[in-house]
């Protein structure tokens, strides 16, 4: 029995709304195409959706590139949030 587990998904389910609304229209694109179903699709397969969603060709290089600068600055929100005192 094979089990699969989605750890990017689980990733995205713990960060605050406020995180992900500091993100861009393309850097949502990465992130989507990155996670869930899509995460399992072939590397031709996310290139072809990008482009579609963002009008823009892209490369594995550039996929690869933003992913990497997405998750950073993921990271670093979260970093930031955990920093902010709680209201109670």
């Amino acid at each position: 029995m094979k089990i699969e587990i989605d750890l990017k998904a689980g990733f995205l389910q713990s960060l605050k709304r406020e995180v992900l609304a500091t993100l861009t229209p393309e850097e949502r694109a990465v992130v989507e195409v990155s996670t869930g179903e899509m995460g399992n699709k072939p590397d031709a397969v996310k290139l072809g959706w990008l482009k579609m969603r963002t009008k823009e060709s892209w490369t594995k290089q550039r996929y690869s590139r933003a992913l990497s600068q997405v998750m950073q600055k993921l990271r670093a929100g979260v970093a930031a949030e955990a920093r902010k005192p709680t209201r109670e």
